[in-house]
């Protein structure tokens, strides 16, 4: 986490944050303003974490945080934030891994950083178990359904339907769920 991409609208407190990233023997892989901002800058900046300034004037700056957090999985760092706890709870929901709303030293950066790092790796831990759970969930919703259609139409008993459904599985090198989307087709073409 040693490529550090700034946005901020503001040139000195920029260079400022530059200069004390580059102290601390961070690389400062580019300094934007928020109109230049968009995917692909963020994208071509290829940097590890970003740092971005949240009072920028007439900005969605939320909304451009998420995309930087959610689709660009990058850690977000937000300086300057304002203090009330509703900008706090809405900064956290866009996916910012890290909130400053205090004026900060140079020697802080570096701690900062690592928090957001780690606190967005364990977001993106969560994020992706909680899909795979998800996932999971409908699988086995699937193959609860085309047993169903087994024991129906062909009067198999549920561990008798299950057995099909595996061995086929298993001798075609498919997914149970992969099996089970056929038969519920097969089903749903029959008309019946």
């Amino acid at each position: 986490m040693k490529r550090i991409l700034i946005i901020d609208d503001l040139r000195d407190r920029a260079a400022w944050l530059k200069a004390s990233l580059e102290l601390a023997e961070y690389d400062v892989v580019g300094v934007l303003a928020w109109e230049l901002v968009n995917e692909y800058s963020i994208q071509a900046a290829s940097a590890d974490v970003i740092i971005v300034d949240a009072n920028a004037p007439g900005r969605d700056t939320l909304e451009q945080i998420s995309l930087m957090s959610t689709t660009l999985e990058k850690p977000v760092v937000v300086l300057g934030g304002q203090k009330d706890s509703h900008s706090i709870q809405a900064a956290m929901r866009a996916g910012v891994s890290a909130y400053v709303a205090h004026t900060i030293q140079g020697e802080d950066l570096s701690g900062i950083i690592q928090v957001a790092a780690a606190r967005f790796a364990e977001h993106k831990r969560l994020r992706d178990e909680l899909k795979e759970t998800k996932n999971q969930l409908v699988e086995r919703k699937l193959v609860d359904q085309a047993k169903g259609i087994l024991m129906a139409d062909h009067g198999y008993s549920e561990a008798d339907a299950y057995k099909r459904m595996r061995s086929m599985a298993m001798s075609r090198g498919k997914r149970m769920a992969e099996i089970a989307e056929a038969i519920i087709l097969a089903k749903e073409l029959s008309g019946a």
